[in-house]
């Protein structure tokens, strides 16, 4: 039996939208830290006028008959984490959010009557937020600006999305290092502030994409504890970043577990996507390759004896050496390449890159070597355009090579074997994704006494002009199994 032959069976599809989260901080109002004389767990970063503060009851109350301000220091900065602060009451008052040490001048102040300001450097824009009282007020940072989210009733919306110039500043390592997120609040005469409430933690993002298992060098997904290790694109409402999300197949159950970024040398951490991660045993290594959209457009790769799949991790990257002399068949750093994927078949290692052809559209273009980073050399190329996130699956009688295609029809799948891409048959399911160029991330997985495949892939529906913010998720499992 082929992967064309199976019938895929629709299990579910599903949009997370910002639920999945990992904590980074968060301000503990169990002790009173104000007169904790021992300890300073939220350094005063700035204080002045006649305000009093107290921690009771897990609530953090100012209060004050003249007015004044307080900032004290809460979390450590990172360029893609979400700060939130939950408001019990408010009366007379403004609380919000600001960068300390940088330099930069960042800050985002809300009144009690919903009128806010957001900074950086020398440029101030006005918001309408809405009461703020018995609300959570989130920022969820990347390069280029932040979102704010307001939950109300437990609702989520977007307030507004803000974009800066230079607001990328922030994504260098010299300069994120050295930056913390503190809870500002500005007390007006016979005011008062409660809050229940500050963290800082990593969220997954509007929507998802690209979704690539973690894998052994031969292609089969790591499972531990039953779940299965993906590198997914997390969407925001501009930008993305690169996020790893596990799950246990025959569920509905999705975990955020870390996230990558990626440096190519010059101390920018990138929110780059598309990653290849395969750990080879016989090395104890974990390799990564994954396209630098941030510098060029080209693919870079890495080593490290490190588990990537844990928590936020810098990645240092070797970007390829560009050419541009018009051989679309060299290996090389040509701009528009993406959605590579390394596997380990018949002694060599095979890399696959999707790569522009003019008019044809993106084309999958299959290289071996002897090294799973260097020295590849070209073996076989799609004879058709419009592909799209291609993975080498191995599956009952041998290696293939799944991927999406065309952007004109909904939902077309190629399957090929992955040493002859002349080949072309169908992957076939009973309800499609209802999108176009989707991925085709199929893989095998035990249950029981049965293997059984399954399919997980996107639609792209709702794709926008600014950021192409599709991104609904859609798991299938292969009617036919196989005993153990």
């Amino acid at each position: 039996m082929k992967p064309s032959e199976l019938n895929f069976r629709r299990c579910f599809s599903l949009n997370p939208y910002r639920r999945l989260k990992l904590d980074i901080s968060e301000m503990s109002f169990s002790k009173d830290f104000i007169s904790d004389k021992r300890g300073d767990p939220y350094p005063l970063l700035e204080t002045e006028g006649d305000i009093s503060e107290s921690v009771s009851g897990g609530i953090y109350t100012l209060k004050s008959s003249s007015g004044g301000y307080v900032k004290r220091m809460f979390s450590q900065f990172f360029p893609i984490i979400s700060y939130s602060f939950s408001v019990k009451a408010a009366e007379n008052c403004k609380v919000g959010i600001s960068l300390e040490d940088n330099g930069l001048g960042f800050s985002v102040l809300i009144s009690d009557k919903g009128e806010g300001e957001i900074s950086f450097e020398k440029e101030k824009i006005p918001f309408t937020a809405g009461k703020i009282e018995g609300c959570t007020v989130t920022l969820t940072f990347r390069n280029s600006g932040v979102s704010i989210y307001k939950t109300d009733c437990q609702t989520e919306k977007l307030l507004k999305d803000f974009r800066f110039k230079d607001f990328e500043k922030l994504s260098y390592y010299n300069v994120f290092s050295d930056t913390v997120a503190a809870v500002c609040c500005q007390l007006s005469e016979n005011s008062r502030l409660e809050i229940s409430k500050v963290k800082a933690f990593l969220c997954d993002g509007i929507s998802h994409a690209d979704m690539k298992p973690i894998r052994y060098e031969d292609g089969t997904p790591i499972v531990e504890n039953g779940r299965i290790f993906f590198t997914f694109t997390s969407r925001l409402e501009s930008e993305m970043y690169q996020s790893v999300i596990s799950l246990c197949p025959s569920l509905c159950d999705f975990r955020l577990e870390g996230a990558m970024l990626f440096d190519t040398g010059d101390g920018k951490c990138c929110t780059d996507v598309a990653s290849s991660v395969i750990f080879d045993r016989s090395a104890g290594l974990w390799y990564i390759w994954m396209c630098s959209f941030s510098h060029g457009h080209v693919l870079a790769r890495a080593k490290t004896s490190a588990d990537p799949r844990f928590g936020i991790n810098i990645i240092d990257v070797k970007l390829l050496k560009e050419s541009k002399d018009g051989d679309n068949f060299r290996f090389a750093g040509i701009s528009g390449d993406e959605d590579p994927d390394l596997c380990f078949i018949d002694g060599k290692w095979n890399l696959t890159v999707c790569r522009l052809f003019g008019k044809e559209g993106y084309k999958y273009l299959r290289f071996v070597s002897d090294s799973p980073l260097d020295g590849f050399t070209y073996a076989d190329c799609t004879p058709t355009g419009g592909k799209t996130g291609g993975l080498m699956v191995p599956f009952e009688d041998g290696y293939y090579f799944i991927c999406g295609t065309d952007f004109n029809s909904r939902a077309k799948y190629d399957v090929y074997p992955y040493n002859d891409f002349s080949k072309r048959e169908p992957l076939k399911c009973n309800y499609d994704d209802g999108g176009f160029r989707g991925w085709g991330t199929v893989f095998a997985h035990d249950s029981g006494t049965r293997r059984y495949y399954y399919w997980i892939t996107f639609d792209r529906h709702n794709a926008s002009d600014y950021n192409w913010s599709y991104g609904n998720i859609y798991m299938y499992r292969s009617k036919e199994y196989f005993p153990l």
